[in-house]
């Protein structure tokens, strides 16, 4: 953590004094302000696209054996149970659950049972928590 620390200060560092000595070189000479306020567009344009491409680049290399994992998680769970998980991740109660899937609570109160023993929780938070941190839901 150090490390990345000091590297991402010394980068400021590096673009703090460039960015000084462009301020320096305008105000000394009376360049254009319009060149000025270009040269710092482009060095934060610059940053930007280098900080999007290292994060897709960093994104794009998801292990395979990790996706192959998140599915044969949800292979685990009904389609049902996945669809309840879903909607108790947005908050909503047991009987709001059923009204919006058109089942009785007693049924949403089975499959929160079920999943609470496949996640090893015994609350909705936990049962929510687990599921996310396992990524079987977003």
């Amino acid at each position: 953590m150090r490390r990345l620390i000091l590297k991402y200060a010394t980068a400021l560092l590096i673009l703090l004094s460039i960015l000084k000595a462009v301020e320096y070189h305008f105000f000394r000479y009376q360049e254009a302000l319009s060149l000025y306020a270009g040269l710092i567009a482009l060095v934060f344009l610059s940053l930007g696209a280098y900080v999007v491409w290292r994060w897709q680049r960093a994104k794009a290399h998801v292990p395979v054996q990790a996706e192959r994992l998140n599915q044969s998680l949800r292979a685990e769970y009904s389609e049902r149970e996945l669809e309840v998980l879903e909607l108790l991740s947005h908050g909503y109660s047991n009987k709001e659950i059923a009204r919006l899937l058109s089942l009785s609570t007693n049924t949403i109160k089975t499959h929160l049972n079920n999943l609470y023993t496949k996640l090893e929780v015994s609350n909705r938070t936990q049962a929510v928590s687990e599921a996310k941190l396992l990524k079987i839901i977003n």
